[in-house]
């Protein structure tokens, strides 16, 4: 099938106008969708109730439907972001030259509750997807490039890595709870390299601990190199003979702590690899944010949530996108309130920026000056680093749209009136 060239993209924002073509709306599935055109006068052209998410599927899709209502160049595609399902398809019909939107399911939903009945299949909702891209109303949803892509799956990846660490640790905190409840309270961090020697070769069983003392105590001296005092070790075993461990499951709880300690150190491993390659990324592109005193992953992670910042024409829209907008509610005359923040948009990116607050604050007088004028006026520590989020998120917007990095005092914009008037001046004295 002949290919057309590339299509222009719809960025983020942009109101999706139909400017008198046919539109077709996409109801996306897992394996298969459905598909309606509409006419720019908003009659029905061609329904397709189900195709697959396949070659012949797309190639049922163009013959049937998008052919009819005109083809490439004349044919607008809409279609929901639902999940990741909506990729191929996208990528697909772009390649085949026709231009395509990506709603967000917030506003195909309401055109749905617009009808007295309460029926909805996937052809019903593909006519509503295409009747509400035919409005003018709807605005596109955000389609990173590839570059922007490969980085924010590998992000994102890191912190699913992230999240699997913890859990996998909260699991291991419960079964050392069942087994030794003490041992927690005597090593602050149980799982350091000497926890986890101890663990591998003599096990966490109270009685086993306190009938091999000699044992135990040169495991832990060693796999420390010393840095447990004795009189720590002999805490430790002093708790092992009075402990109230429930004597059962030991040998399966102290098995799986071994196999969870080997699949920690393969996860931080896989983290490690991923953080590196985040940084050599970074450099490459030479981020205006590690002007900030940020980590090379932290700036990694708000480059893959934000690129292109260009899809951002004020700081406002930017501080939408990442949910630190504070929510309104207006009614009347008398109602008039500020609440929680929204928390639309990236949950990614409002983590990382959450994390940023906290280094800004200890780096810059100016973070710093914004947490404390919040704090006396008797914000809680994370209310305030919300705040202090929300300014860094504007600062970030600006660094990104001007390519430049972070300084004390913003540079003075330049006023060509101001300059004609100075060199005017200028030329008074010297004649």
């Amino acid at each position: 099938m002949k290919k057309t060239a590339a299509v222009k993209r719809i960025n983020r924002g942009q109101p999706v106008l139909a400017k008198g073509r046919a539109v077709v709306g996409i109801d996306i599935g897992k394996r298969k969708h459905a598909a309606t055109a509409l006419s720019p006068q908003g009659e029905i052209i061609a329904q397709l109730a189900s195709f697959p998410n396949t070659r012949e599927g797309i190639d049922r899709l163009e013959r049937d439907v998008l052919r009819k209502a005109g083809g490439p160049g004349k044919v607008l595609v809409a279609m929901e972001a639902t999940g990741h399902y909506w990729m191929c398809v996208y990528h697909e019909l772009r390649r085949r030259g026709y231009e395509c939107a990506v709603l967000n399911p917030v506003q195909t939903h309401a055109q749905g509750r617009t009808r007295i009945r309460k029926t909805s299949n996937d052809r019903i909702c593909s006519e509503d997807i295409a009747r509400v891209a035919q409005s003018g109303k709807a605005h596109a949803t955000r389609v990173p490039d590839a570059d922007t892509a490969e980085l924010r799956m590998i992000a994102r990846h890191r912190q699913r890595l992230l999240r699997a660490v913890m859990a996998t640790e909260r699991y291991a905190h419960t079964l050392v709870d069942r087994i030794f409840p003490e041992y927690a309270d005597i090593l602050s961090k149980p799982f350091l390299p000497s926890g986890q020697k101890l663990i591998g070769q003599l096990g966490l069983a109270p009685d086993n601990l306190a009938a091999r003392p000699k044992e135990a105590r040169q495991v832990l001296h060693a796999a420390s190199r010393g840095r447990i005092a004795p009189e720590t070790i002999d805490r430790l075993l002093d708790a092992a003979r009075n402990s109230i461990g429930t004597r059962q499951t030991e040998q399966v709880a102290e098995g799986q702590l071994v196999s969870i300690f080997e699949h920690l150190k393969l996860l931080r491993g896989q983290i490690a690899a991923i953080e590196d390659d985040l940084a050599e990324r970074i450099e490459r592109i030479n981020s205006p944010l590690l002007s900030l005193g940020i980590s090379t992953t932290l700036a990694a992670t708000i480059h893959a949530e934000s690129d292109p910042i260009a899809d951002f024409r004020t700081p406002d829209q930017y501080v939408a996108y990442t949910g630190l907008d504070p929510s309104l509610r207006e009614s009347g005359d008398t109602i008039h309130r500020q609440g929680k923040i929204s928390k639309r948009g990236s949950p990614t990116l409002r983590h990382a920026l959450y994390l940023a607050a906290f280094v800004v604050c200890r780096k810059h007088a100016y973070f710093q000056r914004i947490y404390r004028k919040h704090r006396a006026r008797g914000k809680t520590h994370r209310n305030a680093l919300v705040i202090v989020a929300h300014h860094t998120a504007r600062v970030i917007w600006r660094l990104l749209t001007d390519n430049r990095p972070f300084t004390k005092r913003p540079p003075i914009k330049s006023n060509p009136r101001l300059k004609q008037k100075r060199s005017q001046s200028r030329r008074r004295k010297a004649g």
